[in-house]
């Protein structure tokens, strides 16, 4: 996930400059890291290869037809073809030239080419879930990024609005106290407090945008309640435990398949060519055609530990997707509580904004009718930032009212 991040920031520094006066959207930066990011065309390029290989597994169930060719130059003549017959010998020659056409149909190996075929669908389907869960990882990554960078500039423009309502109020006090309705110390609280409220806006405006272009877009609000999980669809739709159930097919199929080198195998076979002696001469066709039958009778044990072998692998592939579910609820678990959590902290910070700009307002009031002192109302209005911060801080997502 870390890498997914770092990657998507790389993306982000090497991309075209966005014409003045745009942005880039959500969707845009989504598209772009689609498009262009890595890990995903790694995956794609996996799948393709996948495919490939399910086509080649298929095509052994078709006919096969091959053309041999060959030149030999012998120690002694032979017979370029066989005798036909009594009285009818054949041309003798220390040149052989020969071609070819075979054919081969397989028409039963005990389940093993459509086993293998099978595998090969399984793992496409195995790399298929990998690539979503490595596209939805990514989509994470950027959605966090994406609204931390909104996050942020909303910060920024908090912090220059309170900026410019301090330099309003120091303006006015400085006339105040010019007029004598003010004493001077309550000016240089203000002013003290406008150079820290300077200091934090530089602060965030220290480092240069990496990119020349802004991002558009508003934050979402969160939305109340919580969702009651449905388990059999999260455990229906989650691309790693897709992944988990394909890897256990897959390794279901090759125990089949290495059990299938116990059974017999039934092929049909025939061959056709010319063979020529010396110069080219005495050249006749030759062909033949057959059924072959083949079974193992004894392996040395070979065939009997490769299925036990793939039925060990199968087991730790059950295992595998036993803890990818339990995984999967323990992080949609979590993720409630924490949601659960968030919602009523949430609910508490925005109390305690209404409280501290209720109370700014107060004692905002009371400074300018005189009854209170420049102090309170700066404590006051130090509380509702710091309030407002906090909530913002707490939930990125969350435009805070007023």
């Amino acid at each position: 996930m870390r890498r997914l991040k770092v990657v998507f920031f790389i993306l982000i520094l090497a991309a075209p400059p966005v014409r003045a006066g745009e942005g880039l959207t959500l969707s845009e930066a989504r598209h772009l890291a689609l498009r262009a990011n890595p890990e995903i065309l790694a995956r794609g390029h996996e799948v393709s290869a996948a495919r490939a290989a399910r086509r080649a597994e298929w095509g052994k169930l078709l006919p096969q037809v091959d053309l041999l060719a060959s030149y030999r130059r012998l120690s002694d003549p032979q017979a370029v073809v066989p005798i036909k017959g009594p009285g009818r010998f054949p041309a003798f020659s220390r040149d052989l030239y020969d071609f070819t056409f075979t054919l081969s149909l397989p028409l039963y190996e005990g389940g093993r080419l459509r086993r293998r075929v099978r595998i090969a669908e399984l793992e496409t389907a195995f790399r298929e879930s990998l690539r979503r869960q490595t596209a939805l990882d990514l989509l994470a990554n950027v959605e966090e990024t994406f609204y931390l960078g909104l996050y942020l500039k909303d910060l920024i423009s908090a912090q220059e609005k309170t900026l410019e309502a301090l330099r309003r109020l120091y303006r006015e006090t400085r006339l105040k106290e010019r007029l004598g309705r003010v004493p001077p110390l309550d000016r240089l609280r203000i002013e003290a407090q406008l150079k820290a409220e300077e200091a934090a806006l530089s602060v965030l405006l220290g480092r240069p945008p990496a990119t020349d272009f802004d991002l558009s877009g508003a934050l979402p609000a969160p939305e109340g309640g919580l969702p009651e999980p449905d388990w059999e669809e999260i455990l229906s739709c989650r691309p790693d435990l897709a992944a988990a159930r394909a890897a256990l097919s897959r390794a279901r199929e090759e125990v089949r398949l290495v059990r299938g080198e116990h059974l017999p195998s039934f092929e049909i076979f025939s061959d056709y060519g010319r063979r020529a002696g010396a110069g080219l001469n005495d050249n006749e066709e030759i062909w033949e055609a057959g059924l072959r039958f083949r079974l193992n009778l004894f392996s040395g044990g070979t065939i009997s530990a490769q299925v036990a072998e793939a039925r060990a692998r199968e087991l730790a592939a059950r295992e595998r997707l036993r803890a990818a579910e339990l995984s999967a609820r323990r992080e949609v678990a979590a993720a409630l509580s924490l949601l659960s959590q968030s919602l009523a902290e949430i609910e508490h910070y925005r109390a305690t904004l209404a409280s501290a700009r209720e109370a700014f307002r107060v004692e905002s009031l009371r400074y300018r009718t005189g009854a209170g002192t420049v102090t309170d109302m700066l404590l006051a209005q130090a509380s509702w930032f710091r309030a407002e911060a906090d909530l913002r801080w707490f939930w990125p997502c969350l435009r805070p009212e007023g």
